[in-house]
This record gives structure tokens, C-alpha cells and sequence, in this order.
């Protein structure tokens, strides 16, 4: 089955604006790939998540981050990030994305970042967009 490493910006535009973002999330849901996530990911999505400017897109989804942190974590692969030097992409937190990635076999990085879609790929892993991820899930 194929793994793969969802960017917070994938998870969270997901969420809350819909779009290719919320199928790439919700082929997550439906196990149609292995959403593979690091404890560090995990907290920067939440962190991200808690910020004031998306509370009102929180509440009219009712979505409520404890219960997502908790539907997440089960739903999704932990693991062990990788080392991973520093300097590759310019924004130093897109290298917990890198770590995951490579700690956790990963076939695919999905992101909208323009830093890590300008890197292509990172350790021979495909950084994607979420058009061309669900592209690659809907044609192995």
C-alpha cells in the first residue's frame, strides 16, 4: 500500500476549505493509502489548527482538535523521524516533513508548500501536490 507524509497545509486546507486537499484527507480516512505522521507533526498541525484565525472555521465544521489529534494519531502510521540535515529547504520546519518522510519509508510527500514542491523530490521520495497525488492513488 502505498505511504505517504500529508504537509499541515494539505491537512489544513483540507479541513477547512475543501477542495483536492479534502480528498487527499479523506482517501486518508478511508484507508486508501497509509498516512504516515511523526509526534512532532502531529503537534505542529494542532498548533497550526489552534490559531485564532481558524477558530471560526473550527466551530462551524464542529471540529474539535482533541478528538482530531486523537482520530489522526489512530488513523495514521506513527514513526521515528529520520535524521535530516538542516539547510535543504529554507523554512527550518519543513524539515520535520523530510524526517517523517524518510523515517517512515514513505513513498510520497504531499504538500502545497512551494518550498518542498521546489525541491521535486527529497531521498528519491515524490513531492506532490494534491492533484497529483490523487493522480498517482487513482492510477498506480
Amino acid at each position: 500500500m502505498i505511504r505517504a507524509v500529508l504537509d499541515t497545509n494539505v491537512i489544513v486546507s483540507g479541513l477547512l476549505w475543501g477542495g483536492l486537499p479534502s480528498l487527499v484527507f479523506q482517501a486518508a480516512r478511508d484507508e486508501l493509502f497509509v498516512a504516515i505522521l511523526t509526534e512532532s507533526l502531529l503537534s505542529e498541525t494542532i498548533n497550526v489548527l489552534a490559531r485564532d484565525k481558524f477558530a471560526e472555521q473550527l466551530a462551524a465544521r464542529q471540529i474539535n482538535l482533541e478528538s482530531l489529534a486523537m482520530q489522526y494519531r489512530a488513523a495514521a502510521e506513527i514513526v521515528e523521524p529520520a535524521e535530516v540535515p538542516t539547510g535543504i529547504v529554507r523554512d527550518p520546519k519543513d524539515v520535520m516533513i523530510l524526517a517523517c518522510a524518510v523515517g517512515g519509508k514513505a513513498d510520497f510527500i504531499v504538500s502545497g508548500d512551494k518550498d518542498l514542491l521546489t525541491l521535486v523530490s527529497y531521498e528519491q521520495i515524490p513531492i506532490l501536490t494534491a492533484e497529483q497525488f490523487l493522480d498517482r492513488l487513482s492510477n498506480p
